[in-house]
């Protein structure tokens, strides 16, 4: 059944093409997480009232924050303002390093103004650039830390991919710069879309499918999904990989699937969300307010697709809209 969209809903619509009509990808970047995403419930740490995900993710963070040594090295890579920070890093021990790795500029100041709030808390290495260039501090890592950043690894628009090879790479990596009994977290929202059921991000897919649909792009975004679960999710393959590239240790994956959800204040707020992974690359290229259009089209013929309802229970976000947005958490630990 469409939805049927109120004067309300139509003129919230506007009001967001008008705010996006003229931002780079990397300042509509910036209004998707900060302004909607990541925007603090007052006087509830952890909490944000765009999304669940972060409190769904906390008792993982904060375990293997709970795990670290003394002046312990940690790496934040595709960081963000470093909203984890606040939320778990905060609790670390004294002394212990952060090392940032984001290419959006205005996020990596935000990252290192939030650190100079924690005593605690020294920033070390920052490098302003993608996770490929591979640029690391020097010392062992006791903590990596990967939230939502893997998205733009492989070059969908690209005929030829391998986005196992891609994904397999960037882990290799991350993996060998931890010290002995460090540990890796990747979270990722896991965007294969199936009959039944799809993330509020999977639009991307379907944007693309729909706007472009003589290209690849659609397909290649649909193999990334399941190259990303196939190694990472709840049966993924990807310990016996770093056991071939790393024969004198023992590495170990253990995963869980969240049913965790976007939260807004209308469905032109929940399109934006959309925007959140593929379909919003933090890069100084002009954003395109279509892709917002057709999302807001699409949730509002499919709502039940990603399961759009005004949220019933006594949580901080009743009364807005909610979609689903599941996520995989993966630790990997080197043993």
């Amino acid at each position: 059944m469409p939805l049927v969209t109120s004067g309300k809903e139509i003129e919230a619509f506007e009001k967001v093409i008008l705010e996006f009509r003229n931002l780079t990808n990397e300042q509509a970047y910036v209004n998707v997480f900060s302004k909607r995403m990541m925007k603090p419930v007052p006087n509830r740490q952890g909490e944000f009232f765009g999304c669940d995900q972060r409190l769904d993710m906390l008792p993982t963070v904060t375990g293997l924050v709970n795990q670290l040594p003394r002046s312990a090295q940690v790496f934040d890579v595709g960081a963000g303002a470093g909203d984890v920070v606040d939320f778990a890093l905060k609790d670390s021990p004294y002394g212990t390093i952060v090392n940032i790795e984001e290419p959006n500029s205005i996020l990596v100041q935000a990252y290192i103004n939030r650190l100079k709030n924690y005593p605690n808390l020294k920033n070390g290495f920052v490098y302003e650039g993608p996770i490929q260039d591979q640029r690391s501090p020097k010392e062992p890592q006791n903590l990596i830390l990967a939230i939502h950043m893997i998205y733009h690894l492989t070059d969908f628009t690209q005929k030829a991919i391998n986005p196992k090879k891609d994904l397999i790479d960037m882990i290799n990596y991350l993996y060998g710069l931890l010290a002995p009994g460090g540990s890796l977290l990747i979270i990722y929202a896991d965007l294969l879309p199936s009959e039944q059921h799809e993330a509020v991000c999977s639009l991307g897919y379907h944007y693309f499918k729909r706007m472009f649909p003589n290209e690849h792009f659609a397909d290649n975004l649909k193999a990334i999904y399941q190259a990303r679960n196939d190694l990472l999710g709840l049966n993924g393959s990807i310990a016996t990989h770093l056991k071939e590239k790393y024969p004198s240790t023992n590495p170990t994956l253990r995963s869980e699937r969240k049913e965790s959800h976007f939260f807004s204040d209308s469905i032109a707020d929940m399109a934006v969300l959309a925007m959140a992974t593929e379909l919003c690359p933090s890069n100084k290229e002009p954003f395109d307010p279509a892709k917002i259009e057709f999302c807001f089209e699409y949730l509002s013929h499919n709502p039940e697709k990603v399961f759009l309802q005004i949220e019933q229970e006594n949580v901080p976000q009743k009364g807005m809209w909610r979609g689903s947005e599941p996520q995989i958490l993966s630790v990997i630990v080197k043993n």
